[in-house]
């Protein structure tokens, strides 16, 4: 994602076809107030969530009614009322569509931008490919940070990461690790193929919480009722941290992933993990709390992980490394990792070879 003054902003639009081949497009309005009366409960509550008039809302609804040609929300009197099942089915598949395509679509604008548009050749250029968070995507809109840096990020799992940068497609990789060697060993021996060499460095970035994500219940699924079929899993894809995490878990607990429903249901980001399981198309998975929390999932911890960058020793001089690693370690910045749920800022911007940080964490 590279920031201009002026620049190509790529978005993903919904069209619902009808069967008569018309085409209906899906509006934010439409879906802000499906998403609502769904979350409320009830058209009043709606109303006053969306500061519109009951008389105004309900005639939005009986408009989108006809134009579909299905019933979006059912009401039941005093009971409120509620999505229909094409009314839910409409918002999690457009939500579904959007959290996957997301990412690839970022690093389409990105790619078309720098193509195409003038480039400051005064300020410092760098390239990321960073494992999956949301924090840290939030930290990278930071318009103050592009006045000074021109930064290149994609966003994929942490193997990915790490493979472009030994491709040498990027000069910064992101990716995370869980503390400790003992019971976290198959994680490390995996991710250990691409962390080693004396001419890496690392830049420590925060500690974060992963563990089970699976909707509200008095008794939450896990991996047992999976294999029991009574739950169905969600996984990460397999150039994830995570998908050899869970890997690791089913192993510890004695399972065959072959035996697992909805093992080979493979997500792009832990984002679209939990939108899978808000929508009711999974009901168990691995991810971090940042994912739960944004689709008031419940999340249980398994373990907490280091995420952190890694480069080569020489780029530790590189210019735009000057302007990147102060930032780093601003207030700002530390108030914004350590703010937020799951997160602490733990040694945040520190610099060490990458051998000595292995060492640290999993001797913790």
């Amino acid at each position: 994602m590279c920031l201009y003054s002026q620049m190509l902003n790529l978005k993903l639009s919904a069209r619902w076809k009808r069967e008569d081949g018309q085409f209906i497009e899906l509006d934010q309005r439409l879906m802000q107030t499906l998403k609502t009366i769904d979350s409320e409960g009830s058209i009043s509550l709606a109303c006053k969530a969306l500061g519109v008039s009951y008389r105004t809302l309900w005639a939005q609804i009986q408009q989108y009614n006809q134009i579909l040609g299905e019933d979006l929300v059912a009401t039941h009197g005093r009971a409120g009322a509620c999505l229909t099942r094409f009314g839910h089915k409409l918002i999690w598949m457009v939500e579904q569509g959007n959290v996957r395509v997301a990412p690839d679509l970022g690093t389409v604008g990105e790619q078309l931008n720098a193509e195409w548009l003038d480039i400051d050749q005064n300020k410092p250029w760098i390239s990321l490919a960073l494992s999956d968070d949301l924090v840290l995507q939030n930290l990278f809109q930071n318009t103050a940070l592009y006045k000074k840096l021109q930064l290149s990020l994609r966003w994929s799992g942490s193997i990915a990461a790490l493979s472009a940068l030994h491709r040498g497609e990027v000069r910064v990789a992101g990716c995370h690790l869980p503390i400790g060697l003992e019971e976290h060993s198959h994680v490390h021996q995996i991710m250990r193929r691409w962390l080693r060499g004396a001419n890496l460095s690392v830049v420590e970035l925060f500690e974060r919480e992963i563990g089970w994500i699976s909707r509200p219940a008095a008794t939450p699924p896990t991996l047992e009722d999976v294999s029991m079929r009574r739950a169905l899993l969600v996984n990460r894809n397999s150039a994830s941290s995570t998908h050899h995490q869970l890997n690791a878990l089913i192993t510890k607990a004695c399972l065959n992933p072959e035996n697992l429903p909805g093992y080979y249901h493979e997500e792009n980001s832990h984002l679209a993990v939990a939108c899978t399981i808000a929508a009711g198309h999974g009901d168990l998975g691995l991810g971090i709390r940042a994912a739960a929390d944004h689709y008031d999932l419940h999340f249980r911890t398994v373990s907490k992980e280091r995420y952190f960058l890694v480069l080569h020793n020489s780029d530790l001089q590189y210019p735009a490394m000057d302007i990147l690693l102060p930032w780093l370690k601003s207030e700002e910045v530390q108030s914004q990792v350590g703010s937020a749920a799951g997160y602490s800022a733990v040694n945040l911007g520190r610099t060490q070879l990458l051998e000595t940080f292995l060492h640290e964490i999993q001797s913790t």
